[in-house]
């Protein structure tokens, strides 16, 4: 067979980098989770060197499920940039330009990243949210699927380490 041949450039694209929703945002944003330490310094880091292969620093990028359908952007960064330095907040939208109840969260640094991991299972707006790592791209090949696996092995590693740290702090 013959390679297809292009019938003029290729276009990419353009992203939308706004995910904002234009609904009101309800009065009841407060949350009754366990706060993560403000200082983000705190957390252990885990090493923020470039790619070897890519060239590219790594991002810390976190997935947050079981949202309520009515969450804003406001009120996910409020909840988030507790845990450290946010880089950007994208909630997932729907055809309608509605919450789809998920999102990612992007801190600047590791350490914002772990602490944040804390929230994994706590309220917010009367709901129980999943707090998970991820590490991009989506789908489902052997090769994220190990990706994933190694940098939650990691992550639970360091948490423990926290959480033993801050059971002392309190004795």
């Amino acid at each position: 067979q013959k390679p297809r041949e292009s019938s003029g450039p290729i276009k990419e694209k353009k992203k939308k980098t706004d995910h904002s929703c234009k609904k009101k945002e309800s009065a009841d944003n407060k949350s009754d989770a366990v706060t993560p330490t403000e200082n983000s310094n705190e957390a252990p880091e885990i090493p923020e060197e470039s790619n070897n292969k890519t060239g590219k620093k790594p991002r810390f990028i976190l997935f947050v499920g079981n949202l309520p359908y009515t969450v804003t952007k406001e009120a996910l960064t409020t909840h988030f940039k507790k845990a450290g330095k946010l880089d950007d907040v994208r909630l997932l939208l729907n055809a309608q330009k509605e919450p789809k109840g998920c999102a990612f969260v992007e801190y600047k640094t590791s350490a914002a990243m772990l602490n944040a991991l804390l929230y994994h299972h706590t309220s917010f707006q009367d709901r129980k949210i999943n707090v998970e790592m991820t590490c991009g791209g989506g789908g489902n090949s052997a090769n994220r699927k190990k990706k994933l696996q190694e940098k939650r092995k990691k992550s639970g590693e360091l948490i423990h380490k926290m959480l033993a740290q801050k059971e002392k702090d309190k004795i």
